[in-house]
């Protein structure tokens, strides 16, 4: 393991994203633990639960680091994965609601081999959402119409994804840090209640950090590493449209930790073209996807977002918190897709950011709710079921975890900006960061935390692995 960063460049860095690290894991503790207190009937519960949870998640980790092998973890982290999430599809009939019900109706158009949705209104101004719809058009084609199949293949992608963080953690921070990242990752209660969800998150999570697996695993020097990252990044974004977003964090980290350090030696112009090569790959996936579509006919329009200030304008509604708008939707929809409404929704976007306190404390109100709040996962999860008692607890156990992976959080960036960690390490704080910074100004919901919340529980791990060095250091001086 090669924790701590190999250079004064390397260190620095690490420094300092973990010292902002630190404020944005301290926001998350300080904000969900004043949520959580609003869904127990007592005050004190939650720091008590809070408590008994970390302690029981550093006896595991402290039992399977001594009594457990690699592959005899691998085992058991896969088969908790599945059975926590079948029971829960089999026990919870989640119906697909919103624009999972719209995507979900036009696959099942699709495996009819009737095209036609693609040039309704939902499908013309939300062109990206093809790529997901045709992925779940060929599941139902190849194994049938029951969701529960759709539902198999999520909990398959989680799978996939556990297995991921496992290896990303132990390559980013040791055998321990992975071992902790991949249990926390099977046992957080959002991601256990989604897979009942049609969401496009769960296969466009394990894409994109496969994609990030890839690229720390050897520092980017295998051979077709650049093919490998551009396929993960580009297919994702068919999938969910957030490429674009972890093609930057990659150019970012490329840049920042591996080009400019060696920016005299040789090796640099191989690097830089490799860099290029992912760029390419992730264009021509996007392009190729698009005239494939455009020549059959499923839409006459590219891949591509139609309304590009939607989410910035959505974002900055105070009404809202920059929550989606029911007004602010009737309002554009009044005007023709394309030029026109653009236009609109860009002096809306402007007339909001005239008032520059009233925009800052929105931006505070924002991060609250985004970094805060309660998981929506719940309300997906059970749309139209009525069971009050199951969702409040769903809702509790999300807050007490939620709260220790914040705690957690704030012990790991506390380690990184003191020691300072390597770029691989950092990279994922990188991510993490940008995200946040991106839903300043963009719409916000807790759901969209599913997409970066992988790089929350890898970073989180140098926490645990922190305070059970702590602890067996005490043992030591007791038993000497």
């Amino acid at each position: 393991m090669e924790l701590f960063a190999r250079g004064p460049g390397e260190r620095v860095l690490s420094r300092l994203l973990g010292i902002f690290g630190i404020l944005l894991f301290g926001w998350m503790l300080w904000y969900s633990h004043a949520n959580a207190a609003t869904h127990f009937t007592s005050d004190w519960v939650v720091p008590l639960l809070v408590l008994a949870a970390a302690v029981l998640v550093l006896l595991l980790g402290s039992i399977l680091g001594r009594y457990i092998g690699p592959k005899t973890f691998a085992a058991v982290l896969l088969l908790l994965t599945a059975a926590l999430r079948l029971v829960w599809i089999v026990a919870i009939e989640t119906k697909p609601v919103s624009d999972f019900f719209d995507m979900h109706s036009g696959a099942l158009s699709a495996a009819r081999g009737d095209f036609s949705f693609g040039t309704n209104e939902y499908f013309t101004r939300w062109v990206y959402q093809l790529g997901f719809t045709l992925y779940e058009s060929l599941v139902i084609k190849l194994f049938g119409s029951s969701l529960i199949v759709l539902q198999l293949f999520n909990i398959l992608f989680q799978m996939g994804t556990a297995v991921v963080l496992y290896k990303s953690a132990a390559k980013a921070f040791g055998e321990k840090c992975g071992r902790a990242a991949a249990l926390l990752y099977a046992v957080y209660v959002p991601n256990i209640i989604m897979c009942s969800v049609l969401t496009n998150q769960h296969i466009s999570v394990f894409l994109y950090f496969l994609g990030l697996y890839v690229l720390i695993r050897k520092r980017f020097v295998g051979k077709y590493d650049w093919l490998l990252i551009g396929l993960c990044f580009g297919v994702g974004n068919l999938m969910r449209p957030l490429g674009s977003f972890f093609l930057v964090g990659f150019v970012a980290y490329m840049a920042l930790f591996l080009l400019m350090p060696r920016i005299r030696e040789r090796s640099w112009p191989a690097l830089a073209a490799k860099c290029i090569g992912v760029i390419a790959v992730y264009w021509l996936v996007q392009q190729a996807a698009s005239f494939a579509l455009v020549q059959t006919g499923v839409t006459p329009y590219p891949l591509a977002n139609r309304e590009p200030y939607w989410k910035f304008m959505i974002g900055l509604n105070p009404a809202t918190v920059g929550g989606w708008s029911y007004d602010d939707t009737v309002y554009v929809l009044q005007y023709p897709i394309g030029e026109e409404r653009n236009r609109v929704e860009l002096e809306l976007l402007k007339e909001r950011l005239e008032n520059k306190r009233q925009v800052a404390a929105l931006f505070a109100s924002k991060t609250k709710v985004m970094w805060g709040a309660e998981d929506s996962a719940p309300m997906w999860s059970l749309p139209e079921l009525d069971r009050p008692s199951l969702y409040k607890r769903l809702v509790q156990a999300e807050r007490i975890e939620y709260i220790l992976l914040a705690f957690f959080g704030v012990v790991a960036m506390t380690v990184i900006a003191w020691r300072g960690v390597s770029a691989e390490a950092s990279f994922f704080l990188l991510l993490l960061l940008g995200y946040a910074a991106l839903h300043v100004v963009i719409e916000v919901q807790t759901r969209y935390r599913f997409d970066i919340f992988p790089c929350v529980i890898i970073l989180q791990s140098v926490g645990i692995y922190a305070l059970l060095g702590l602890f067996r250091r005490k043992e030591r001086k007791r038993g000497g």
